[in-house]
């Protein structure tokens, strides 16, 4: 087995226990028994558990990115992009699973290890976010006098709720409401037509 092939086993398996008993729950111990390997084979790889846990995080919000990537990069109008781009964050963060816990340590005990990973994943939503606004500014679809403004202003909303959605598990609940909630927001931002 190649060291490429190792790593990514190792990943994998602690994707599954991290997901399955969380960060605090889970031991190197458990994650080397499971792929048949000794503890120091992880630790070649990866310094520490933090490391590790950091690993599977960026894989699961680099999959979150690329599905966003691909929707902000569409030729679809602005309102469309924008919409959808909304509905689509909060449907595969629904399912990141170690992305949850790691917003569940922001009330206890911080992940301090993470923050570089998720300081990546804000820069990135905020450049998305960017990208859009500013086309929609251009195609005269959105009434934007400061971009930076209501971009940040977005990611706040859309962070707001993450906590009933995902801590509190009412993704199910609300997932109608989303839609609702995505057209309240483009509303907001679009060119009021003269009638």
């Amino acid at each position: 087995m190649s060291e490429i092939e190792t790593r990514n086993l190792i990943v994998e398996a602690a994707t599954k226990f991290f997901s399955r008993y969380g960060f605090r729950k889970t031991t190197m111990d458990e994650i080397a028994r499971h792929i048949h390997k000794a503890k120091g084979v992880l630790y070649y790889y990866f310094k520490s558990k933090e490391e590790l846990f950091n690993e599977v995080l960026k894989q699961e919000l680099n999959h979150v990115k690329a599905e966003l990537s691909k929707i902000t990069g569409s030729h679809e109008d602005s309102l469309a992009i924008l919409k959808k781009y909304i509905l689509t964050r909060l449907k595969l963060l629904s399912t990141a699973v170690n992305y949850h816990e790691t917003i569940k340590a922001d009330f206890f005990e911080k992940y301090d290890f993470v923050k570089d990973v998720r300081d990546d994943f804000a820069r990135f939503e905020h450049i998305q976010l960017t990208h859009i606004m500013v086309k929609g500014k251009k195609e005269g679809y959105l009434d934007i006098r400061n971009i930076e403004t209501n971009v940040n202003i977005t990611l706040m909303l859309l962070n707001s709720i993450e906590i009933p959605l995902f801590l509190q598990n009412k993704f199910a609940e609300f997932e109608d409401t989303l839609k609702e909630l995505a057209t309240m927001v483009l509303n907001s931002l679009q060119k009021k037509r003269n009638v």
